[in-house]
């Protein structure tokens, strides 16, 4: 199933980029200490950068494998989470976190300036849940 072409009607798509290239996927999967699910993986072999209008209320980006990567070293996200990777953020200083918190492993919201496991709030299992089934749609709005 592809995700993009699956999303709920809740989102708008209104940019995005060419696909992650091989090379830079692979560079992500060697800095990440986590294994990267599958379906950040496979929307990077679709797209990057991703912009998602939110019911127009807020907009999220789900980042390229090179962004991805590059936002991840410099707000040092591995020292204050480690077991994590930023994959996304809500143009606002919020970041989109594939997380092991305090409520199992999925996506974690919580803000750049505050990179805090206990300030870390669990939205949805996955992307999926998120973007196709509006899994964690109300908790992130409410951020």
């Amino acid at each position: 199933m592809n995700i993009l072409d699956n999303i709920s009607s809740m989102y708008t798509i209104d940019s995005r980029k060419s696909p992650s290239k091989e090379e830079e996927i692979k560079a992500l999967l060697d800095f990440s200490t986590i294994d990267v699910p599958t379906e950040f993986i496979e929307i990077n072999q679709l797209a990057s950068d991703i912009e998602i209008n939110v019911s127009d209320q807020m907009y999220i980006r789900i980042w390229g494998a090179s962004g991805c990567l590059e936002m991840n070293e410099a707000y040092e996200v591995q020292k204050y989470l480690p077991n994590s990777i930023a994959i996304g953020d809500d143009e606002g200083g919020g970041a989109l976190i594939y997380l092991e918190g305090k409520d199992g492993f999925g996506i974690y919201y919580t803000r750049f300036a505050d990179l805090d496991i206990e300030e870390a709030v669990k939205i949805t299992p996955s992307l999926t849940e998120l973007l196709v089934n509006n899994v964690g749609l109300n908790t992130l709005l409410d951020r």
